[in-house]
């Protein structure tokens, strides 16, 4: 499992050091400031709430309690493996993107473009990483104990809900694109890796 991580958060932290080569002063890649200047441009009121509203649903401060009563749940059931599975996925994607900012350091987009308040570096997305790996977490697990069939559609949910996520933190001008995008591929890859392991162990 330590190996797994240190490999994921490796690749995800080279990939932070390799696109700095192609960024500006302000770091953005032509890539990354076409899309958010496209983004900006197409503002508006609804869209805006939308944003909001998915930036926050992505947010620890929804997934923190989401994960406890899921967790508690399981527990209750006496269903510990997938517990631990959860916990896992969502602590270390945690761990995974805040270990990544602090080193690569990748400035944010310009504070005037911001529609929403935030603190931290911008490599990798949090809300990118977090959302899609706790929301595949909870999919895998729930169909582990609940329902076997509604595996695919949850997973299918799961990540139509991580893609608004990340969308709405290019949209409310506080991460580059490729922020989001390298949050939704360590997530994926560290996701993978520990059901990999876990379907091992279990069998």
């Amino acid at each position: 499992m330590l190996l797994s991580f240190a490999v994921v958060l490796g690749a995800t932290i080279g990939a932070g050091k390799l696109l700095a080569l192609a960024e500006r002063p302000d770091g953005s890649t032509a890539f990354d400031r076409s899309v958010t200047s496209w983004f900006v441009d197409h503002r508006a009121s609804w869209l805006t709430t939308v944003a909001r509203a998915l930036s926050t649903i992505g947010s620890q401060k929804v997934l923190v309690p989401l994960v406890a009563v899921v967790a508690i749940v399981l527990i209750a059931r006496r269903a510990l493996r997938p517990t631990v599975l959860l916990v896992v996925i969502w602590a270390g994607a945690l761990e995974l993107y805040t270990l990544a900012k602090y080193v690569v350091g990748r400035p944010r987009p310009p504070m005037h473009l911001w529609l929403t308040s935030v603190t931290s570096t911008a490599f990798p997305s949090g809300h990118a990483t977090q959302s899609l790996s706790t929301f595949a977490a909870l999919a895998l697990v729930s169909a582990a104990v609940f329902l076997q069939s509604a595996r695919r559609p949850a997973l299918a949910l799961a990540a139509v809900l991580a893609a608004g996520v990340g969308w709405s933190r290019v949209y409310l001008g506080v991460h580059w694109a490729t922020d989001v995008l390298a949050g939704w591929l360590a997530a994926a890859c560290w996701v993978a890796l520990v059901a990999r392991l876990a379907h091992t162990r279990q069998t």
